[in-house]
């Protein structure tokens, strides 16, 4: 009984965390994308 109580409450913190992203990007529409591009550009350089 206790591991699946754990393992909902794991579940629910994901959805939540995955709902919370989803709000704020759509929210913040064009800056998620520049900063991903942003990011990708440093994760391009510091690979090299």
């Amino acid at each position: 009984m206790n591991k699946s109580s754990s393992r909902g409450l794991k579940l629910t913190t994901v959805i939540f965390a995955v709902l919370v992203m989803a709000v704020s990007a759509i929210l913040s529409n064009t800056s998620v994308a520049d900063d991903m591009d942003v990011k990708t550009a440093k994760i391009a350089q510091s690979e090299q």
